[in-house]
């Protein structure tokens, strides 16, 4: 999926090859986050928690605590690696950028009111 977007990316944006590297290294470091996540969200874990006659809210609480953990483990990764790229970019790459994310923002947002 990453490459997918990497190329897709590289037509609109115009990358250079060096742009394509960072760019890859933060959707890759997004997909392994993503990936982290889901992996503490899984399994025995999350069946044990009804498993009793109670709600198993501090083994619960663990879990979301493990989650976010997780998160400000790899946030700084994250934000480096989308700086890096981000910066790499001139400001007509930028603008385009920008005027990317806003379509995507704005196709979510009607896609949510319905």
């Amino acid at each position: 999926m990453a490459g997918h977007l990497v190329a897709r990316a590289a037509a609109k944006l115009d990358l250079d090859d060096e742009q394509q590297r960072l760019l890859g290294a933060w959707l890759n470091e997004l997909q392994q986050q993503r990936q982290a996540l889901q992996g503490l969200a899984r399994g025995p874990e999350l069946a044990g928690l009804i498993a009793g006659e109670r709600f198993a809210q501090a083994s619960a609480q663990q879990l979301l605590d493990a989650r976010l953990d997780a998160l400000r483990a790899a946030g700084p990764g994250l934000i480096g690696a989308f700086a890096a790229f981000f910066d790499a970019l001139d400001a007509e790459q930028r603008q385009v950028l920008r005027f990317m994310w806003r379509r995507v923002s704005h196709a979510r947002r009607r896609g949510n009111d319905a």
